[in-house]
């Protein structure tokens, strides 16, 4: 479940890990260590040719086709289609145009490159990084060192209003050193980097074009001001003019003011216009290194790319005809029941379900349909600051009254697994040894009468104004009320709960964690002081000491470590309750051939990004 307006902001901080990097790795996993300065193209004795790169039967029993349009569907329109920018209302769209440099595996490392060929740490605070050769932007330009120092550079310029631009914080220095070498100096080890900076990559040349695009209308902004003065002077000097006087002279000399200031304004308003022509806003132009480019939209209703005939990927592993679609359009379809009607009557060729929908078309002879476990945690918060759940008793009897099993099976229709914290099961931070809480109604009963509530308790409650979190919410209502606990909840807008969490307006609230990748960005965000989702948090110092560990350690197999103790303590102290780990089902018709399911499940988006699928006979 997310949340939108305000805590978007926590889904982004979420998808920087998600969105930042649609590319590559191996399997079975290296540690980060092992792969310092290492070229993942070039396959050794030590370093095998690892599952991924797998094109042959064991993959997919047919040759790929070329040709037609892959025709998807999504709930919002992409929104502004420079990922930098706000709001951007589809992730997938967007992942259609841009790259990063770095990817995520099955268990969601993002320790190997993409756009970036190798990197080095010469210490715990400088890094560096060598880029691909031979890769080009949409619009002919070069990928290099020289074009992703720009990017950097124009992210953290404030005027171009980047919402990427606080994670900058942590980068002292980013120096080209030559054409595809850069060297990165942080302030303190950074745990993530370089896969855990937003980086995904876009041309120079229209970067440089957004701001002469952005700064002549910033221009025209300014003449026409510059204009509405000129004649309000011109107007009260042509009054006063016919009385004369020292007020008449006033005027006179405001409105030579004004004349000039007007002219300055022209001529700076004509230069940035000659500056600006033929460029156009990255907002609805995207230029970037993906396998498709931009073709048409019309907002709020579709948008349409073409394919990328020279994508740098198919090129380097010799598939030139990679990606297999002429091209891709997405249509604006916010119902989900509107969209499951158009992939059955083969208006659209794939769709994600809602859970409800899984069990109605998994037999569909039409579609071939998958279920695959997801990186989200469904999960309940506390406010430890006030009320009754500062007290542990209180927070882990409402954890022993959920039971999660039923949760499962009647509000998710089974495609969820059993939490035990917050990081999901396949993940390689979660601590293998936790298990998830039971469930005793007893032992709430007992723990609420030794916290002095024998009698029963009243809780104040927030959640989503939309079907399947009321449903969850519903549940779990009833289940608190069989141990005592009346939970009095507020179903609300995104918005609204956002801010009664911030205000301290409840005792226990629905949420989740969407995209979790880069360990620290949750832990962070949530348990620690200085995250903006910090509410209603008891501050543990040993918790937080253990974040701060994990954000500036460098070293995975030690990274990990600091993680499992992280969910341990998260655990003990019933900081929250975990109540599922996501899974989620896709369908494709049966003319679109590409997809296997176990091999998108060991190697996640580096698998997506290397195995564009196709049309059996080239066409819908």
């Amino acid at each position: 479940m997310r949340s939108i307006k305000k805590q978007l902001y926590y889904t982004i901080m979420v998808l920087i890990s998600f969105i930042l990097v649609i590319t590559s790795y191996t399997s079975p996993v290296l540690a980060r260590e092992e792969l310092t300065g290492r070229n993942v193209w070039v396959w050794t004795k030590e370093n095998l040719n690892p599952t991924w790169m797998e094109w042959g039967e064991k993959y997919w029993p047919t040759k790929p086709m070329r040709g037609g349009y892959y025709r998807t569907a999504s709930a919002a329109y992409i929104g502004l289609m420079n990922p930098n920018h706000w709001p951007v209302n589809d992730w997938g769209s967007i992942g259609l145009f841009y790259e990063g440099i770095t990817a995520y595996d099955g268990q969601y490392r993002q320790t190997v490159t993409w756009l970036m060929e190798s990197f080095e740490f010469i210490n715990p605070t400088t890094l560096i990084m060598k880029l691909k050769p031979g890769v080009t932007f949409h619009d002919g330009t070069d990928f290099n060192a020289k074009s992703l120092k720009y990017v950097f550079d124009w992210i953290g310029d404030k005027k171009n209003g980047c919402w990427t631009r606080g994670q900058q914080k942590r980068i002292k220095s980013l120096e080209v050193v030559d054409e595809y070498i850069l060297k990165w100096t942080t302030h303190k080890p950074w745990g993530s980097f370089p896969q855990g900076f937003f980086a995904f990559q876009i041309s120079e040349k229209a970067l440089r074009g957004d701001v002469a695009f952005r700064e002549a209308k910033s221009a025209e902004r300014k003449l026409k001001t510059a204009r509405k003065r000129w004649k309000k002077a011109e107007k009260k000097s042509k009054k006063l003019a016919a009385t004369g006087g020292e007020a008449a002279q006033n005027a006179a000399a405001k409105l030579e003011k004004t004349r000039n200031a007007l002219a300055r304004a022209e001529k700076n308003a004509k230069m940035a216009a000659e500056k600006a022509k033929g460029h156009k806003s990255t907002d609805v132009y995207p230029v970037g290194t993906g396998q498709f480019m931009y073709e048409e939209a019309r907002p709020g209703n579709y948008l349409k790319v073409k394919r990328n005939p020279n994508w740098w990927f198919g090129k380097s592993i010799g598939k030139p005809e990679m990606p297999y679609f002429d091209g891709v359009k997405v249509t604006v379809i916010p119902d989900p029941a509107i969209r499951l009607a158009n992939l059955r009557a083969g208006k659209i060729d794939t769709m994600g379900f809602t859970k409800s929908q899984y069990h109605m078309v998994k037999n569909d002879p039409q579609l071939t349909v998958h279920a695959y476990p997801n990186n989200s945690t469904s999960m309940l918060i506390f406010n430890q600051a006030t009320g009754p759940c500062k007290d542990i008793r209180v927070r882990k009897a409402i954890s022993h009254a959920i039971d999660r099993k039923a949760l499962i099976s009647g509000t998710q229709f089974g495609l969820a697994r059993l939490a035990s914290c917050m990081y999901p099961d396949d993940h390689w931070a979660h601590n293998p040894t936790l298990i998830p809480v039971p469930h005793d109604p007893e032992l709430s009963k007992k723990l609420l009468a030794e916290a002095g509530f024998q009698d029963g308790l009243t809780l104040r409650g927030l959640n989503y104004n939309y079907s399947e979190a009321k449903t969850l919410g519903e549940a779990i209502k009833e289940m608190l009320a069989q141990v005592g606990i009346e939970w009095k909840v507020d179903v609300l807008d995104s918005a609204a709960v956002s801010d009664r969490t911030k205000n301290l307006e409840y005792d226990l609230a629905v949420s989740a964690l969407p995209y979790i990748q880069d360990p620290d960005a949750h832990a962070s965000f949530i348990y620690h002081p200085d995250g903006g989702h910090h509410h209603g948090r008891n501050d543990n110092k040993e918790l937080i000491a253990l974040i701060e560990a994990g954000r500036y350690e460098i070293g995975e197999k030690k990274r990990r470590q600091i993680y499992y103790k992280i969910e341990e303590s998260l655990y003990n102290n019933y900081m929250d309750v975990w109540l599922f780990w996501d899974i989620t089902a896709i369908a494709f018709r049966k003319n679109v051939q590409g997809w296997n399911n176990e091999m998108f499940i060991e190697n996640r988006t580096l698998y997506t990004s290397s195995h564009p699928l196709w049309f059996k006979d080239g066409h819908p």
